[in-house]
């Protein structure tokens, strides 16, 4: 069965009204009475190796009674999560195209060439990979979107790659290139811990510079829960202090260059 222009547009429209009432609801229960309950969030690995300590333990401060539960996982997995209702939320790069699911955008970050410390390039130099040697690199597997956006990029722009290694694991990712000759590209979010470049040497892509963008993704027929609503605020501000962070260091080394 395929609906008329008339039947889907009732669908958006009987969707957000929906909402709207169930947005009402979990706001007056909110007024009565302490937040509390389960709340069950998915995270990319950008966010739970940067943003998500610093959030969790504000948040479980603030709010002792609600029970977390955070997963960790790439974004085909944490769109299907939140579209079978399992996550009252979840944050993923770039906005998937899916029925049943509202989505805004949380922020941009800049992608980052990451190796293990090498003088012949000073930490936070930024690159033009389209010049340097071809590249060994370890990257997400073929569906992931990061990885389908990095390769688009790589072609357009002509850089060369001698290989790559597929590995849906961040942090053994971020421990091989800290020990070998391969590299990797990740957001400068990730990257944020290794801004001192004692044990990865951090490079911004230039030339042109390489950007991804993050999505909140939810449930588009129901509101989120009150804990969910204040949990993901803690998330964003965090996230800012973290933007505030890079902004700075962009800033002196672009004075030091000049």
């Amino acid at each position: 069965v395929t609906p008329t222009y008339a039947g889907q547009r009732l669908y958006e429209r009987a969707v957000s009204v929906m909402r709207h009432v169930d947005e009402m609801e979990t706001e007056m229960k909110s007024l009565s009475q302490g937040v509390s309950g389960d709340l069950k969030v998915g995270l990319m690995p950008t966010f739970t190796r940067s943003v998500l300590a610093p959030s969790l333990l504000a948040f479980m401060r603030n709010y002792p009674n609600v029970r977390v539960t955070v997963i960790e996982a790439y974004s085909a997995a944490l769109t299907e999560g939140v579209v079978s209702g399992e996550y009252d939320f979840a944050i993923v790069p770039r906005a998937p195209h899916r029925d049943g699911v509202r989505t805004r955008l949380l922020g941009t970050d800049r992608e980052i060439l990451v190796r293990r410390p090498d003088p012949s390039i000073p930490h936070l130099e930024t690159v033009q990979l389209s010049e340097m040697p071809p590249l060994k690199l370890v990257l997400p597997s073929k569906t992931n979107a990061r990885r389908i956006a990095f390769e688009a990029y790589a072609e357009l722009h002509g850089i060369r790659i001698a290989t790559v290694l597929s590995m849906d694991a961040m942090i053994a990712t971020l421990e091989f290139v800290a020990q070998s000759d391969f590299v990797t590209i990740l957001p400068e979010t990730i990257c944020v811990n290794d801004i001192d470049g004692r044990v990865r040497s951090l490079h911004p892509l230039a030339d042109p510079p390489l950007t991804v963008d993050y999505a909140i993704i939810q449930p588009a027929k129901t509101a989120i829960p009150p804990a969910a609503t204040l949990f993901l605020d803690e998330i964003a501000s965090q996230y800012s202090q973290l933007k505030n962070a890079w902004t700075s260091v962009h800033g002196v080394r672009g004075h030091h260059v000049g």
